[in-house]
């Protein structure tokens, strides 16, 4: 397969033309390029790309820029930053009409190259649906939102302007710190530091206002069959534009506690022991490492005379009664140590765990590794995880990687269904250069290697919380036939990474597409076909062409 040639060769053949000329007749005007120039010319400049009206054709610098944390990344042809529904509509439903694939980036904190595209992409961070970005009713205890406001403004606002009386309830760790919005957040169906006890989106989100792939409006409550497709969805079924939420009222004087020990399979243990006994803290993280706990947390355990590093700490706050169920059960299990907890020393920790989606942690010291996501959304018991973690490793090392060292997440117990341990695979940055084609391949193998293994062994899907992007097409025919129909139908957008796939398929097989309806099932792939097709589309989005 020609891997260079197949996204060029695809975008090739979309209609730019006719596009452009239809969206110039809308009042959208083409920019090619963006250069300094005298005061007044870019002052003029300035407006109009603020305006909303921008169509940025084929401008190398700012495709390249437009991108989320996952090292998958494909140049999109266009690119348009609407502020208003009318400029929005009009990109909609001049670009499915002719079929051209669309995707939409919002805090661009993703982990899976969700809204690589070829095509068009729409940069959702300056677009408003209402005047009035947060509105709350206390008398219902909601809160109606647009899809571009800041999950860490929602959680302090919240909390201000009730008078510490209720929280917004999802709360990922990782908008400590980095631009999580709301579109993405319910596009993803995000949990946090608090979904142990209140879960993730789809409980608290009252309705959600989409525009779908025709351009008209609609107001998705509950009970709408939409409702489940939008939440998780990943915005190929309708794009977000605001949504209303339930507040949550939490227990007066919570109690704070970091626990933390030196041996992590005894830790699992006693987690095991807190899940089987239904204790559900409204706060509860947890961080592991074979070698020593980064940051704050290194200060733990120095008072220890044996091994001054604890391997191991938990975190969390909930009611007395609660907090204290839960360290009588670590201490009895785990063997651990505890520390109560001020407000300011709980938020402290709170703040350096935040911090772990950007650390790299493996047995080499050097700076020179970048952490690969792919799978790093473990979702286990906690009696599983040693086995889990060590299978894991054994595939890194086989494969000529450093072993993992250092894990950390939520104890997701809502549900009863354990840990949710984030592990990301430590590459070392020259794997990526495009030279490296072999380098490269390897990563793909490995991150394949470990999804079906995590998958045969344990029953573990890939991406437990974090969106999944490309790797859902890649890996389950069902949904890519599913979605086929709704694209044919018109009922979710022409879409980026099914096109590439099934350009992909169509090649390997010199079929056509007529014939993916009967060959692109389980049935006809072989274990190496499927290997070989996810293998094949992660170079593709590797080499970001």
């Amino acid at each position: 397969m020609k891997h260079i040639s197949l996204i060029k060769d695809l975008q090739n053949r979309l209609p730019w033309n006719k596009f452009i000329n239809n969206m110039e007749k809308e009042g959208f005007f083409k920019l090619t390029h963006i250069k300094t120039s005298k005061v007044l010319e870019s002052k003029f400049n300035y407006h109009s790309i603020q305006s909303g009206y921008v169509m940025l054709v084929g401008n190398l610098i700012q495709a390249s820029v437009i991108r989320d944390t996952s090292h998958l990344h494909i140049r999109p042809y266009i690119l348009f930053r609407p502020k208003e529904e009318s400029q929005l509509r009009v990109i909609l439903k001049n670009s499915q009409k002719i079929n051209i694939p669309i995707t939409f980036a919002g805090g661009k904190t993703g982990l899976s190259g969700g809204y690589s595209n070829y095509g068009i992409i729409i940069d959702m961070v300056d677009f408003q649906s209402y005047k009035e970005p947060i509105r709350y009713d206390f008398k219902k205890n909601t809160v109606r939102v647009n899809q571009n406001v800041l999950i860490s403004d929602l959680i302090k606002y919240t909390l201000l302007r009730s008078d510490n009386k209720l929280i917004f309830p999802v709360q990922p760790a990782s908008s400590l710190k980095l631009p999580v919005r709301v579109g993405g957040l319910i596009a993803s169906n995000a949990s946090g530091i608090t979904s142990g006890k209140l879960g993730s989106v789809e409980n608290w989100v009252e309705t959600i206002r989409i525009m779908k792939p025709d351009g008209t409006l609609v107001e998705v409550g509950r009970k709408n069959p939409l409702f489940l497709k939008i939440i998780g969805g990943n915005g190929y079924f309708g794009v977000i534009l605001s949504a209303t939420f339930k507040l949550y009222h939490p227990e007066t004087n919570l109690k704070q506690a970091i626990l933390y020990g030196y041996n992590i399979a005894l830790a699992f243990n006693g987690l095991q022991s807190v899940l089987e006994s239904k204790i559900f803290p409204l706060v509860s993280e947890f961080v592991i490492s074979d070698q020593k706990l980064p940051g704050k947390f290194n200060e733990l355990g120095e008072e220890n005379s044996e091994d001054k590093h604890a391997k191991w700490a938990v975190l969390i706050k909930g009611s007395a009664d609660l907090a204290d169920k839960f360290i009588d059960i670590m201490n009895k299990k785990a063997l651990c140590d505890w520390n109560i907890l001020s407000e300011e020393e709980f938020q402290e920790f709170l703040q350096e765990r935040s911090s772990f989606a950007l650390l790299i942690q493996s047995e080499d010291n050097t700076s020179d590794f970048i952490a690969f996501p792919g799978f790093e959304d473990i979702l286990s018991e906690p009696k599983h995880l040693p086995e889990i973690i060590e299978m894991i490793n054994d595939i890194f090392i086989e494969k000529g990687f450093h072993k993992v060292i250092f894990g950390y997440g939520h104890i997701n117990f809502r549900k009863g269904q354990g840990l949710l341990l984030h592990m990301r695979l430590p590459v070392h940055i020259d794997f990526f250069f495009k030279e490296n084609q072999k380098k490269m391949r390897l990563i793909c193998e490995t991150v394949y290697s470990v999804i079906l293994n995590l998958n045969s062994k344990f029953k573990i899907k890939h991406k437990a919380e974090h969106s999944p992007g490309p790797f859902k097409i890649w890996l389950d025919p069902i949904f890519r036939r599913y979605l086929r129909e709704r694209v044919s139908e018109g009922e979710a957008f022409t879409n980026p990474h099914l096109l590439i796939f099934d350009e992909l398929f169509i090649r390997k097989f010199k079929s056509s597409i007529s014939d993916l309806s009967n060959t692109d099932n389980d049935d006809f792939l072989s274990i190496e076909d499927k290997k070989d097709l996810f293998i094949s589309a992660m170079r593709l989005y590797l080499s970001g062409e």
